[in-house]
């Protein structure tokens, strides 16, 4: 599974890798980008952690994280 941040805010999965085109808004210009590929929540966590705020170290929300890791992979 692929993960993808939006340029428009948030993250969402792709089961196959987007070309540049498919990652482009025609509307604005810019583009969505991989952050990764994971196929199990661990290996998706070690891509989204340093970039999730914990104690306050700025970033994602620890609960969206939480919630994007759970609503698109199993246990």
């Amino acid at each position: 599974m692929y993960i993808y941040e939006s340029h428009m805010g948030g993250l969402f999965t792709s089961d196959q890798e987007l070309d540049v085109e498919e990652c482009h808004c025609e509307t604005c210009g810019d583009y969505d980008w991989l952050i990764g590929e994971a196929d199990t929540k661990e290996e998706a966590w070690e891509l989204l952690k340093d970039d999730t705020n914990i104690n306050d170290s700025g970033g994602w929300d620890y609960e969206y994280i939480q919630n994007f890791l759970n609503d698109n992979f199993e246990e």
